[in-house]
Formats: C-alpha cells, sequence, structure tokens
C-alpha cells in the first residue's frame, strides 16, 4: 500500500483515497508485487495453490477488496473537532466546504457542534 500511495503520489499528486472498481477487478497485476510484500506473497501462494487445485480458476477474475481507516476527530481544547486532512468525501453546503460525515450537524444545526465538558468534571491545566 505503501508503494502504491508513493507512486500515486509522485505520479498525480493526490494521495489514494478509494479504489475505482476497474482497479480491484484487475488484482491479477498486484501479484507482481509479490517479490517485495510479503502480504502478496501469501495471497500469492494461496492463489497458485488455488489453481494447482483447479485449473479453471487461472482464467477467473481475481478481486480485491479496498479498506479505507478514516482516522477519528481530534477534539481541540476549545470543544473544536480536528477532521481529517484530505478527506476524500468532502462536500459544498451553503458555499462551504464541509465534510460529509458530519454534513447533517449543518443541516440540522446550521454549524458543526462542539464538545463540551459534562457539568463538573471540567479539569483546568
Amino acid at each position: 500500500m505503501e508503494l502504491a500511495q508513493t507512486l500515486n503520489h509522485l505520479r498525480k499528486g493526490t494521495y489514494l483515497a478509494y479504489t475505482k472498481p476497474s482497479v480491484q477487478r484487475n488484482a491479477k497485476a498486484m501479484l507482481l508485487l509479490a517479490p517485495v510484500d510479503r502480504g502478496l506473497r501469501a495471497i500469492a501462494r494461496k492463489y497458485l495453490g488455488a489453481i494447482a487445485r483447479n485449473p479453471l480458476n487461472l482464467f477467473r477474475r481475481l478481486h480485491l477488496q479496498s479498506v479505507t481507516i478514516i482516522q477519528p476527530a481530534d477534539v481541540l481544547c476549545n470543544g473544536a473537532m480536528s477532521m481529517c486532512d484530505g478527506c476524500p468525501d468532502i462536500t459544498v453546503w451553503n458555499d462551504e466546504l464541509v465534510w460529509s460525515c458530519r454534513l447533517e450537524e449543518q443541516m440540522k444545526f446550521g454549524c458543526f457542534v462542539r464538545a463540551v465538558p459534562k457539568a463538573g468534571t471540567h479539569r483546568s491545566n
């Protein structure tokens, strides 16, 4: 994944967030990286084993699944939340860029909600 992110960043100046379905359908090409990636080596071994058990598997498509891990919000001292840098799902709402995962707050309250300590639990530094 690190190699894919770096190559994409060097080529396009951006980082990958979601993989296109056309890429996910062509996972056999990823097996070419098996010599340099331990995880892909294990997948390649299993794939070759599947071909040995049933040679028709060679002609079937090999798919991959894309998993995106999104970091939780950082809560700042003033209660504001710092969201994901480079959000892949940012959208426009009332002429402002907003995180799509928090769009409901904008729609319901007209602003982002803020976190505040429970009564009696505030600690000062």
